[in-house]
């Protein structure tokens, strides 16, 4: 029988491959819209509530109204706060990938929407694989 150090490096550098390969996955995605998408130029519609945070405040991510080829597209954003950085009506820059002809994809253009979420699993991907090999 073998020794549980070995299942809990297992699990440990199991869940740092899987965590390295989301935040590679993160900011492939990120990448490819800063390199393939079109700039455009978006504006702030609405705010679209998303829960309370600890201290019950309500959290509020931008809604982005896009006009591209005669075609209104909304897009939420995917950062939140409580009180947004933006007002009703700015302007904001974004950027948009033809997935294909009748579905763009649209992103808006800051480093923070794709590159956090990437970061922080790379590097809890990065703690995780040190004590895995540790327990190995």
């Amino acid at each position: 029988m073998e020794e549980p150090k070995f299942w809990i490096a297992r699990i440990f550098v199991t869940l740092a491959v899987f965590l390295l390969l989301l935040a590679m996955n993160t900011i492939r995605k990120w990448i490819r819209f800063r390199i393939f998408g079109l700039p455009l130029t978006g504006r702030v519609v609405s705010f679209v509530p998303r829960g309370k945070d600890r201290y019950q405040v309500p959290l509020l991510s931008l809604e982005i109204l896009v006009e591209d080829a005669g075609k209104e597209y909304r897009f939420p954003s995917n950062l939140y706060w409580n009180l947004p950085p933006y007002r009703l009506g700015d302007s904001v820059p974004v950027r948009m990938v033809r997935i294909s002809e009748k579905e763009p994809k649209f992103m808006w253009d800051n480093i923070e929407e794709y590159i956090t979420d990437g970061f922080f699993a790379l590097v809890i991907g990065l703690v995780l694989l040190v004590m895995g090999i540790g327990f190995w």
